[in-house]
């Protein structure tokens, strides 16, 4: 049978033209079929083609030859690229044992949570002030969510961070903004609009925001805004398991081999540990358990025993004297099932179409330098919950590094340890199956309309990938756009 989603109805914001109803599949044992290949008809060719006969500029001596002997995207998690549901799939061949987390994790995930006293003592305590009150509201089995709707307004699938360089949060406001309130009587935070500005000689389009508070006495002032999209979630596992010890030997913070690219770890602290931050458009968690707690804190008004406190400031009293939904809310038992679900998510095979074309394609990725810092291939430790998941060679196109990435995309807001112009190199696999939207956008806010304004905002160090990719003739644009639709 099917699961239509209906949109929140408990919420002082009415819904968005824009905001589609999301359709998740329920099936008897939630196991889709494996598949280990991919659309193409010539997947299993092993050696690479002749290269491009029109040559872009010369790659670096020390580089490798690209590898074009592909294995299956996500290892032993991947599908069949399934175009019409490509996203929140289970991973193939899922032992029964696992089930019985998984499936209680899907059901949190899609569930519509209500306030505290109203008889869903399993589901309850969202708010007062929220984003969202489910996660399939930002989250979407076909992809992205849209985000821009007519007339300036946003959908919820995008939400906004506030603070400064220095790392300040808004002492009214918080650290994220919140645009919903649980009844009429809560007022919200304020209403966020957006403007597209024109594109220039140097740079595309791209989107400013504008904020209205609730309060007109408690504005912004110097607090930066800065828009943070709904992300795909694809191999969330799959990266929640790639070795600290590989995440650190790809970092060099100092440039020591001079090739203009100084990727760094986020260090942040978990509990009374220091990891590394992989989660986030900032790496700002460091585990996917940590992710789903921060987004149930910030998103949803919920509370774990990760984040006890409500996601209100000292001077927002109505968080700590409204009524919640227990102490947590959320269970650790609930928590870790939805932990679970996100681990089990599966990986869209690439689409390879012809495979010349394809190989050529990866080729260019290289010899632009896109994949000194969106690292092809990655390899997972091991796995004592989902040993399917263990020492898998998996192809998310990431170093789950920080960044300079310029001016251009300096948010203004630095979080943790991560500067207001550094960002987490996002994985790229599944990202040419968002691309079929008409209404995708790209890059942290969205700005980005296309692929090709995605990579034409890229500075910093990026910038000389952008430049060779601006010197490369038409057909290989087109050739190196097409390898990244395929991913």
């Amino acid at each position: 049978m099917s699961l239509f989603l209906k949109p929140p109805t408990a919420l002082t914001t009415s819904s968005l033209p824009i905001v589609r109803r999301t359709l998740l599949s329920l099936s008897t044992a939630l196991i889709l079929s494996a598949c280990g290949g991919s659309d193409g008809s010539n997947d299993n060719v092993s050696n690479p083609p002749n290269p491009p006969s029109n040559p872009t500029p010369p790659t670096k001596p020390e580089e490798p030859e690209t590898d074009t002997n592909w294995l299956p995207a996500g290892g032993s998690a991947t599908i069949s690229a399934d175009i019409s549901r490509p996203f929140l799939q289970i991973m193939p061949n899922l032992p029964s044992s696992a089930l019985g987390s998984v499936s209680p994790g899907r059901e949190l995930f899609i569930t519509e949570w209500a306030p505290a006293n109203q008889g869903r003592v399993l589901f309850d305590g969202v708010g007062p002030l929220l984003n969202a009150n489910a996660c399939t509201q930002c989250h979407s089995a076909e992809g992205r969510k849209p985000i821009y709707a007519i007339n300036g307004e946003l959908s919820d699938a995008i939400l906004f961070r506030l603070g400064d360089k220095q790392g300040a949060a808004h002492a009214y406001y918080g650290e994220q903004m919140q645009h919903q309130s649980i009844e009429p009587s809560i007022a919200t935070e304020g209403n966020m609009r957006y403007v597209i500005t024109a594109s220039t000689d140097n740079k595309p389009a791209g989107i400013t925001f504008n904020f209205t508070p609730t309060d007109m006495s408690q504005p912004l002032s110097d607090t930066a805004i800065s828009g943070r999209i709904s992300p795909q979630l694809v191999g969330m596992g799959l990266l929640d398991l790639i070795p600290e010890a590989n995440i650190i030997a790809a970092a060099d913070p100092n440039d020591s081999n001079k090739d203009g690219i100084s990727g760094r770890v986020h260090w942040v602290n978990d509990g009374t540990q220091q990891r590394i931050g992989r989660f986030g458009w900032k790496a700002i968690n460091s585990s996917l358990r940590t992710q789903n707690a921060n987004a149930m804190s910030q998103d949803m008004g919920l509370t774990t025993s990760v984040f006890m406190d409500p996601n209100c400031t000292v001077n927002q009293p109505i968080c700590w004297t409204a009524p919640n939904g227990g102490s947590p809310e959320v269970s650790d038992s609930s928590l870790d099932a939805v932990t679970d679900f996100m681990t089990a998510l599966a990986v869209p095979e690439r689409r390879l179409g012809n495979i010349s074309t394809f190989n050529k394609g990866a080729q260019l990725f290289d010899q632009v330098d896109c994949a000194s810092c969106h690292n092809p291939k990655q390899k997972t430790g091991d796995s004592v919950r989902f040993p399917l998941l263990s020492q898998q060679t998996i192809y998310p196109y990431t170093d789950l590094l920080l960044h300079d990435m310029g001016a251009a995309l300096d948010d203004g807001v630095k979080e943790k340890n991560a500067e207001s112009f550094e960002w987490r190199t996002p994985p790229l696999w599944g990202i040419g199956i968002v691309a079929r939207d008409p209404e995708a956008r790209f890059l942290h806010d969205g700005r980005a309309s296309s692929l090709t304004e995605a990579i034409l905002w890229h500075g910093g160090e990026a910038k000389g990938a952008k430049t060779r990719f601006r010197q490369l003739p038409a057909a290989q644009k087109e050739t190196l756009l097409t390898f990244l639709k395929g991913i």
